[in-house]
């Protein structure tokens, strides 16, 4: 199946596959087929956010989810995959809250009730922070040519979280989820000793955009959701503004 309308809206952190390729699960929305997750796929593809894209993709037969898909040939062309995308556009950042309003969930656990395995919500009364990760790998793998291989999650020390209350929220208590974005595990790469800045590096600009969390569920537990990406959505300028800038 060819899927030529998918608005990129997330990137997960790097995950080394068991054959020691570094790959990457992305996530967005078509018009025609809804909510796509597209797993594995390489970090050099061109596969980034708001990026329009054409792909043809199959199921991944070890992933139930109905949002799952792979693209065709991963296996067998992973070495020329990216040559497989192509981009049509990018979704212009007037329309970007204008597409994504309308899929708005009110609550994580409607997105779970409802047999979906990605949604978005909006979050209120926020808390992004670090916890130590239990399962760090403190090994550093290497490629036969001698360079080193792209850190999985595990790899750091720290895990970025979040806990929150969707807009119309109708949990017991607070989320506390896993941040799997792949923009922040670069923040920390580049800039250890200081990964607590990357929260102001998000929201700088907060009063000027809408914040959404992209949520995924894993596939083995159906039940826990994490945040695939932070999407900061320009807000539309009012008249005055407009009049003002004119």
């Amino acid at each position: 199946m060819r899927i030529d309308d998918l608005v990129v809206l997330g990137r997960s952190s790097p995950d080394i596959l068991r054959n020691g390729r570094p790959s990457v699960c992305t996530a967005g929305y078509s018009p025609k087929h809804g909510f796509v997750r597209l797993y594995p796929t390489r970090m050099d593809s061109l596969l980034r956010v708001w990026n329009i894209v054409s792909v043809t993709v199959d199921r991944n037969p070890q992933d139930a989810r109905p949002e799952s898909w792979k693209i065709e040939g991963s296996k067998a062309d992973w070495d020329r995959l990216s040559e497989k995308i192509e981009v049509m556009g990018e979704l212009n950042r007037t329309a970007r809250l204008a597409l994504l309003t309308p899929l708005i969930s009110r609550c994580v656990i409607d997105i779970e009730t409802s047999g979906r395995s990605l949604g978005l919500v909006k979050p209120s009364e926020r808390e992004c922070y670090f916890s130590a990760r239990e399962d760090h790998d403190h090994s550093i793998q290497r490629t036969l040519l001698g360079g080193t291989v792209p850190r999985g999650k595990d790899g750091y020390t720290l895990q970025p979280r979040a806990r929150y209350r969707c807009s119309g929220c109708i949990a017991s208590r607070r989320h506390d989820q896993q941040i799997l974005e792949w923009g922040i595990y670069e923040w920390m790469r580049k800039h250890p000793g200081e990964e607590g800045l990357v929260w102001d590096n998000l929201f700088h600009n907060e009063a000027k955009q809408e914040i959404l969390f992209l949520v995924g569920n894993q596939a083995r537990r159906p039940s826990s959701f994490m945040i695939v990406s932070i999407l900061r959505v320009p807000r539309p300028r009012d008249r005055l503004s407009q009049s003002q800038v004119a």
